[in-house]
């Protein structure tokens, strides 16, 4: 069953692209948040330097490395935007969810990008 959800979705390049760029910007923009949490003066240093910090920056910074390395232009921007606007509309309420979640995205990501 998988491997015939996978084949076609290998089949059209177009759906490919969607997928890839929506899975993109949800690794992106549900991490960024955590990201950027040691580079703001105050909070808590064991905030700054818990777990979820770490993976989340390594998440990020690799959905990142990956949107600059494998999209066109218009698809970077779009997933730029999308990870934005992510990032504005969920906090930090949660955020071994949220890091779980960007980090499963990403990990789709790289299995899409295998097939194709």
């Amino acid at each position: 069953m998988l491997r015939a959800i996978c084949g076609s979705i290998g089949d059209d390049p177009m759906l490919q692209l969607v997928l890839t760029c929506l899975l993109l910007s949800v690794a992106s923009g549900l991490s960024m948040r955590r990201f950027l949490l040691p580079y703001f003066p105050g909070g808590d240093l064991a905030e700054k330097s818990a777990p979820v910090t770490i993976v989340a920056s390594a998440v990020f910074l690799g959905a990142i490395a990956f949107t600059v390395s494998d999209q066109d232009l218009w698809a970077k921007s779009v997933i730029l935007m999308l990870g934005l606007s992510l990032a504005a509309m969920f906090d930090d309420a949660r955020p071994r969810l949220t890091i779980a979640l960007s980090a499963i995205s990403l990990a789709a990501y790289l299995g899409l990008r295998s097939i194709g």
